[in-house]
């Protein structure tokens, strides 16, 4: 049986070929074929950058000419395509017509239209201007400077010329830092492809005695890339980046970097429906921590907390209820032991409460857990953020639907573009008008027309 014959029957692939999905079919057959995006894109003739869009249903793909020669270089069945094969009529199914990729307009991403979230990604993926150099992107024009955060996760991308200054790039990693945790993500979409084209050129330039610090600051801006793409719900970019920082990471040789890549890097297996590997990295990475380092700085034990709360979220996803709330136990030691340093302390188990007993749907105790925590104990705006999301979402699943706007009132507040840019909003604007139906929270739909909410 030919590569075909396997790959076509997977009920993923089956699934694609039903509802036209002709990106997920490509996927599924480049992978079934072992090839990377790079080995792949020459084959067609086509960027890695461009053939992850046209996976990820990004780009259009309705040419025939161009369908027939994906079919033939990868062997994909062409009534698949919804072509006519050679020896008969093209192959139908119900649905919509497979010879046509559905639109933007048409997609959803868990009910909600994504297309203010990627008003910011945008960002990240047109022209940029030169941040680290202080300019406005408005007069960046030359096309081989940066291309888009995409093309240089997956190798498309030219290396900056010059010199890399490895303090003024420390600085403007430092700044994109400060952009995350204050949530304006419209800036900080702007500044970091050149910041991760600007990292690489670092690391790849490094003299041997510099080269442990240019990957702890390439890792770092991984680290950053990571959680904006998870923000945004850009996962396949993430996970991209999650390979990038764990590659770095071993030449920093850096027990807490270390550490920190495999949080970040199970975050996005989690989302990526990784749930047991997630776990495993987790806890693998903890013990690592604990045996190589024995705790013995705050910043180890901070570390070591933040490892433990991820993995009692992820518990929680996985509705592994014990579990999760062991951990959750587990990491509060290790607060109370670090005490108010290294922005891991008692407070930040505290929002993990909420976010725990949220997500196994014990509503009535993710309440008394949000009402019990101050939001100005959090410090940053991004912390804030997520405690009020936690706190609308809990307070929507008890069904005190004006109180739950009034939190989605107060994260807008603090944080304008977590509720514009993030899903959770949008997805908790619709439930409330849904839910609204006499119309008595007064200013909902305003409120949701102008987060860009369909009404």
């Amino acid at each position: 049986m030919g590569i075909e014959g396997r790959w076509s029957e997977l009920p993923e692939a089956r699934q694609a070929a039903a509802v036209g999905d002709f990106g997920t079919l490509l996927r599924v057959a480049r992978t079934a074929a072992r090839l990377t995006l790079c080995e792949a894109g020459q084959r067609c003739g086509y960027s890695a950058a461009t053939l992850s869009r046209i996976e990820r249903g990004r780009q259009r793909l309705s040419d025939v000419t161009v369908l027939r020669r994906l079919a033939a270089v990868f062997d994909i069945p062409p009534e698949l395509f919804g072509l006519a094969d050679i020896d008969g009529p093209a192959f139908h199914q119900s649905g919509p017509p497979l010879d046509r990729v559905r639109g933007e307009a048409t997609r959803r991403e868990g009910g909600v239209d994504p297309v203010r979230r990627r008003e910011v990604i945008g960002g990240l993926a047109g022209l940029v201007g030169s941040t680290l150099a202080g300019r406005s992107p408005a007069l960046a024009t030359p096309p081989r400077v940066i291309t888009s955060l995409e093309d240089i996760l997956l190798g498309g991308c030219p290396t900056p010329a010059g010199t890399v200054d490895p303090a003024r790039l420390r600085t403007a990693l430092a700044s994109a830092w400060s952009d995350f945790r204050a949530c304006r993500y419209a800036r900080l979409s702007a500044r970091l492809p050149q910041l991760v084209a600007a990292a690489t050129a670092g690391h790849a330039g490094a003299a041997d005695s510099q080269r442990a610090t240019a990957a702890t600051t390439l890792t770092q801006t991984y680290h950053l890339t990571i959680q904006v793409l998870i923000k945004l719900h850009e996962d396949a970019m993430a996970w991209s980046a999650m390979d990038r920082a764990a590659q770095t990471a071993r030449d920093a040789n850096d027990p807490l970097l270390s550490a920190e890549t495999a949080r970040v890097s199970a975050i996005v297996l989690r989302r990526t429906r990784h749930g047991e590997r997630a776990q495993q990295t987790l806890i693998g990475a903890a013990q690592e921590l604990d045996e190589t380092t024995g705790l013995s700085t705050a910043g180890q034990v901070a570390t070591y907390g933040r490892l433990l709360a991820t993995a009692a979220y992820t518990a929680a996803v996985g509705d592994r209820r014990d579990t999760a709330w062991e951990l959750l136990d587990e990491a509060a030691e290790a607060g109370r032991r670090n005490g108010a340093g290294d922005g891991f302390a008692s407070v930040d188990v505290a929002l993990y409460r909420v976010s725990v007993a949220r997500v196994l749907g014990d509503f009535g105790a993710a309440v008394q857990y949000a009402r019990a925590l101050r939001p100005d104990q959090l410090g940053n705006v991004e912390r804030r953020a997520r405690y009020w999301e936690d706190y609308a979402l809990a307070l929507h699943g008890r069904g005190a639907y004006a109180e739950s706007f009034r939190a989605l009132q107060a994260a807008e507040r603090i944080a304008p573009q977590e509720v514009r840019y993030r899903p959770w909003a949008q997805q908790l604007s619709v439930a409330l008008l849904d839910a609204d139906r006499r119309q008595t929270l007064p200013g909902l739909r305003s409120f949701a027309a102008r987060i860009g909410t369909p009404t």
